[in-house]
């Protein structure tokens, strides 16, 4: 609310609320002002009477009026309604609490009136505490207006309407604002969690929005689910920290609460601090799918120990149905892919038993590409798609007749086009399941030609994705070193000695320079 309130604060100000409030006063025949609930003004005195002004030109009777009207302020806010009190001039002033969403946010001051003539003695007391002119003081104070309390009440009552529609009309216009900035980052933050179907990578979109969002310094994800009936397990998906001293994972009572009762749980995430700060308040959200919680998303440490507001807390829980569901997408379309490369992989296991010679030649394949990969410089993401298209290279050979696969002399021109149609059947195969295009397309051009003649597509040079380039490498490598009916293996120094050759024409010479530079040791390895 701290916020909402420096906002309205801002919006009182920038309104011309000064201009209309000084218009009222010199309607009405009395000084007001609107303060904080601790006195501070929010708005400049209006219609001050001459006593009043000559008493604040000295600096004592200027600290004495902010003094009674901070007095003023705070009891009316203690009390809950307007309170009456004299200033220390003898002056009176009615405060009068503004509420706005149920929380006192100012108090309106309406006075600067006598209900009794001022008595020279008290008069002549001020002048001499103030350092003032004591006939000057006596001469204003003689004007100084007189009103009943019946009179003050019901003027204030009608200051105090105004600037509560006032108020109501700038909390509306504020929360409207944030109706609206909350629902464009909402929507914004879909987008962004959706736009992965890799669980740790939409856990990890997530902290990043979300932590940008509340200002906290700390978040995780933790996703559950039922491999036993009735016994509740998690799974951390995603952190994310400035160091490992300050990471957040609620503890299994914490999950088990919030599974449970499907609400959000506030804790202290290190509870030994001192100090809020130190004890950096958090706030576990639960992550509902079809009225369930299948996950919990954690954030703490916020600027100076702050914790999370009610408001604050109810958007949490509005991102984390929106998480929720990308991430159980994710989770979903994971264990489907699994499934399918499952299959694929038994396929490609079966199709590989049917030759001996052949047999281990896709994982080799993937090992030694995800090798060549990592000696190029390329990422996590791009080492992992080679090694899966490695695996996946040769798929599209199920289609291919038996006798050709298992032929033991060369193949003649019309089983060389069936053969030859492999990788576009494999890709065919691969489609379906949503694979990384980029895995699609090593498979599918994984026999063209740096240098071009290749196929399916007869692609040349940069034409042709890395990625494929990569598994043409390492697919050519394994075939040189492995045994066919029809020729004896070669060693892996002829092998590397057939690649630098053929560099350039059939193979891509950086490619085969990284290549070459993979240790021996784990060549031999992939290769037992």
């Amino acid at each position: 609310m701290a916020e909402h309130r420096s906002v309205f604060y801002q919006e009182l100000k920038q309104t011309g609320f000064q201009e209309l409030q000084e218009n009222m006063s010199r309607a009405l025949g009395l000084t007001t002002m609107v303060v904080h609930p601790d006195g501070r003004p929010l708005t400049e005195p209006s219609n001050l009477c001459p006593f009043c002004a000559l008493v604040n030109t000295s600096r004592e009777g200027l600290a004495r009026c902010a003094a009674s009207r901070a007095a003023c302020a705070k009891a009316a806010e203690a009390a809950g309604k307007e309170v009456l009190k004299a200033c220390h001039a003898g002056l009176v002033h009615l405060a009068v609490p503004l509420k706005v969403a149920g929380e006192t946010v100012a108090a309106i001051l309406c006075g600067n009136v006598a209900l009794r003539p001022l008595a020279e003695e008290e008069v002549t007391r001020l002048a001499r505490e103030t350092g003032i002119d004591r006939e000057r003081l006596l001469a204003v104070a003689r004007a100084v207006p007189l009103w009943t309390e019946e009179r003050l009440r019901t003027v204030a009552a009608a200051v105090q309407k105004v600037t509560d529609t006032v108020a109501q009309l700038l909390y509306a216009k504020q929360e409207l604002g944030r109706k609206a900035d909350e629902l464009a980052a909402l929507f914004e933050f879909s987008q962004t969690v959706a736009g992965s179907l890799e669980v740790d990578e939409v856990g990890r979109r997530a902290l990043q929005a979300v932590l940008k969002l509340t200002g906290a310094t700390s978040g995780s994800v933790v996703m559950l689910g039922e491999e036993v009936p009735g016994v509740a397990n998690a799974e951390v998906a995603a952190t994310l920290e400035s160091c490992d001293a300050l990471r957040v994972v609620p503890s299994g009572r914490i999950v088990a609460a919030v599974e449970r009762e499907t609400r959000a749980v506030h804790f202290n995430s290190r509870p030994g601090g001192g100090t809020r700060e130190e004890r950096r308040p958090a706030v576990a959200i639960p992550l509902i799918v079809g009225g369930k919680a299948t996950g919990v998303l954690t954030v703490a440490g916020r600027p100076e120990g702050a914790g999370f507001a009610e408001d604050e807390t109810a958007f949490l829980i509005a991102l984390g149905t929106s998480l929720g569901l990308a991430l159980e997408n994710a989770r979903l379309y994971s264990s489907l892919r699994e499934y399918y490369l499952s299959a694929v992989r038994a396929l490609a296991a079966a199709l590989e038993a049917k030759d001996v010679y052949t047999r281990g030649h896709s994982l080799r394949v993937a090992q030694w590409a995800r090798a060549c990969a990592r000696m190029l410089g390329l990422g996590a993401e791009e080492q992992e798609q080679v090694y899966l298209a490695g695996l996946l290279h040769d798929l599209g050979k199920i289609g291919v007749r038996e006798d050709i696969l298992l032929k033991p002399g060369r193949l003649n021109e019309e089983e060389r086009k069936e053969m030859q149609s492999h990788p576009v059947v494999g890709a065919r195969i691969l489609e379906p399941a949503r694979f990384p295009p980029a895995v699609i397309a090593a498979v599918r051009l994984h026999h063209e030609d740096y240098g071009g003649g290749g196929y399916p597509a007869g692609l040349v040079g940069e034409e042709i994705p890395l990625l494929a380039r990569i598994i043409r490498v390492a697919d050519a490598y394994d075939a040189m070193t492995s045994a066919r009916p029809y020729r004896e293996a070669l060693s892996a120094q002829q092998a590397r000695e057939e690649l630098s050759r053929c560099a350039g024409r059939q193979f891509d010479p950086r490619v085969v320079e990284a290549f070459l530079r993979i240790p021996a040791e784990e060549l031999a390895d992939s290769a037992n």
